[in-house]
């Protein structure tokens, strides 16, 4: 705005001194008071122009990634609820929306499943996501450097032997993964993963369909989940239809991948994985069963945990 006012103020200069030179000596000094004036006007309003743009420029403090609700699953002042008592409003999420601009996920989509409504919650956040659906093509963007998050939904079968090296080289250079698994034996890359890198298995074939409820300290209790920012505005949560589990080797792996939540079998059917400061690992979150992501996609909280949980992944806070 200041430079077209510049310029147009050079352009009525040359104009202003050609009209002197020609007009009489008797009409100079009135013209000249006139002058006066004119500048005078030229100069406030050019102040004017300059203050509003400093005052436009002031920088404006950076968007917080995460709501002021983050790691509150009871919500009890919330301005409204839906049928399963979860809080309305994006405003209960973990994540803020648009705060996620520039965060890439890649989704290798192994066994066919409709991932459009995933996709499209995860881009309101301002998540970029780009599916594939070969373990060749899924190996190739996970060495490109361009993605934070890998969600893995796994198949019957591992085609590319070199998938699972890939899967682990990304995870340990800081990249987060999002393991996904159903029943028995849609639990390949999920389970051959967590087998390299903690010993831990996934199997099973339990038919849920139900829904598991919030429990400040549920995580082991059956068909309960507990206190974490995964579960951020979310009381209620559906645990999908067909359900596997972890098999822990050792008990200290149950230490290191740890149990936020247990189906109303009694198994663990959500386990998460935060690496220690001193590494250079990403985090991990397994969901054991898969079909929440198609199936009954607007049942119990399934929307607002799958995107929580991919900003969790993230590892970032607010500042």
């Amino acid at each position: 705005m200041v430079a077209i006012t510049r310029a147009a103020l050079a352009r009525q200069v040359p104009s202003q001194n050609t009209t002197r030179t020609v007009i009489s000596s008797a009409v100079r000094k009135k013209y000249t008071k006139k002058k006066k004036r004119t500048v005078k006007q030229r100069t406030s309003s050019k102040k004017r122009t300059v203050k509003q743009c400093t005052s436009s420029s002031t920088t404006s403090p950076p968007l917080q990634p995460y709501n002021e609700v983050a790691g509150k699953s009871n919500i009890i002042d919330a301005n409204g609820y839906d049928r399963y008592g979860n809080p309305l409003g994006r405003e209960y999420d973990l994540g803020r929306d648009g705060a996620f601009m520039g965060f890439n996920i890649l989704i290798g989509q192994f066994c066919y499943i409709d991932m459009q409504k995933p996709i499209d919650a995860l881009k309101i956040k301002g998540f970029q996501v780009k599916p594939v659906k070969s373990e060749d093509e899924c190996i190739t963007e996970l060495a490109s450097n361009r993605y934070q998050i890998a969600w893995i939904i796994s198949s019957n079968q591992i085609q590319n032997s070199k998938f699972i090296s890939a899967l682990t080289a990304f995870h340990s250079a800081g990249g987060a993964i999002f393991l996904f698994a159903d029943n028995t034996p849609y639990v390949c890359h999920a389970s051959e993963f967590l087998r390299t890198k903690f010993g831990i298995t996934v199997e099973g074939d339990y038919y849920g369909d139900k829904t598991m409820t919030y429990k400040e300290n549920g995580y082991q209790q059956i068909g309960n989940f507990g206190q974490h920012e995964i579960f951020t505005g979310i009381t209620n949560l559906y645990e999908g239809i067909t359900i596997c589990h972890p098999v822990y080797s050792t008990p200290e792996s149950r230490t290191i991948f740890v149990t936020i939540a247990t189906a109303t079998d009694g198994n663990s059917c959500i386990a998460v994985y935060d690496p220690p400061v001193t590494s250079t690992e990403g985090r991990l979150c397994l969901d054991c069963g898969f079909t929440k992501l198609y199936y009954k996609w607007d049942s119990a909280g399934t929307a607002r945990y799958v995107v929580n949980a991919s900003c969790w992944l993230l590892g970032i806070k607010n500042v």
